[in-house]
């Protein structure tokens, strides 16, 4: 199916469930030759980090990343917006929204590459979702022609009364042979991660993190792999040092866009025929503008 067919397929779905649910007007939208969707009065944009090689540079996957824009231009920050949501259904929306648009704008700029793909999972999605984690989801991959084995969801873990719950959806990830990654920010997720029946197939982590973790001999990484961002921060005699343990890779962060302003993606978006346009439904809209507020 043509990738702009596909968009209107999924805004089709995406109506039918903000009617019957009241959720805020949402749905996708080409331009600047790349997809984008909104949420509410925001837009919502992809951008790709490459996953390199730690041994010899070679591209071995992307990792999606989110921007955010108000209204009104400005540039938000998508965990400030999920955890000023009350609402779960608004929740699991929203991050299904996020990682149905990332898998379009892959199609668009990355067909026929067959690395990894990298996913967030917002964390409050998963404690959203009561069972059956991934299998929505799988759909709209399929839809997509992305098979899962293809797909690293990954997520944050919250604390140590969640986990069991994390515990749960990361197996039912794995049943649906979806790669599983966890990130790690600090000493305080490690050691949450160590207390997690369930080895990922990545991490996600910080380069100081990283020597700590590979430095420590009681870790119980197995045959996790890891990934790091920020690779300026690492030398290459560091880099050769981590890739003989689980270094798999590094992800090569880019400044957010801002080529293509709110301005220019509305005066693009009104010009397009009237049958793609999806017709955003009205009820318990979202206003984040330049802070995050609960919705109404």
């Amino acid at each position: 199916m043509p990738l702009t067919e596909l968009m209107n397929y999924f805004n089709d779905q995406l109506q039918t469930q903000a009617r019957l649910r009241e959720l805020p007007k949402t749905g996708f939208f080409k331009a600047d030759n790349q997809y984008w969707a909104r949420f509410g009065n925001l837009i919502l944009g992809s951008q790709f980090a490459e996953i390199l090689s730690a041994n010899d540079d070679q591209l071995i996957g992307h990792y999606a990343d989110l921007f955010v824009r108000s209204s009104t231009g400005n540039l938000l920050n998508i965990d400030n917006i999920v955890n000023a949501l009350e609402d779960k259904e608004q929740i699991i929306h929203l991050d299904r929204l996020v990682r149905t648009l990332h898998s379009l704008n892959y199609l668009q700029q990355h067909d026929g590459f067959k690395g990894l793909l990298a996913l967030r999972v917002q964390s409050r999605h998963i404690l959203s979702v009561a069972n059956e984690h991934g299998k929505t989801f799988e759909k709209i991959l399929s839809d997509c022609g992305l098979g899962p084995e293809r797909v690293v969801l990954h997520t944050k873990l919250v604390d140590v009364d969640s986990l069991a719950h994390f515990q749960q959806a990361l197996s039912n990830y794995r049943e649906r042979q979806y790669r599983i990654g966890i990130s790690l920010q600090d000493a305080r997720d490690w050691e949450m991660l160590r207390l997690l029946e369930l080895q990922p197939d990545y991490i996600f982590s910080n380069p100081v993190l990283v020597q700590q973790l590979v430095d420590n001999p009681n870790n119980p990484l197995g045959s996790t792999r890891i990934l790091v961002a920020a690779s300026g921060e690492l030398s290459q005699y560091q880099l050769a040092q981590l890739s003989s343990t689980r270094f798999e890779g590094y992800v090569q962060l880019q400044p957010t866009q801002s080529a293509t302003s709110y301005t220019q993606l509305h005066a693009e978006h009104s010009q397009l025929p009237a049958k793609k346009q999806p017709e955003f439904a009205q009820p318990h809209e979202i206003k984040l503008d330049d802070e995050p507020r609960l919705a109404g």
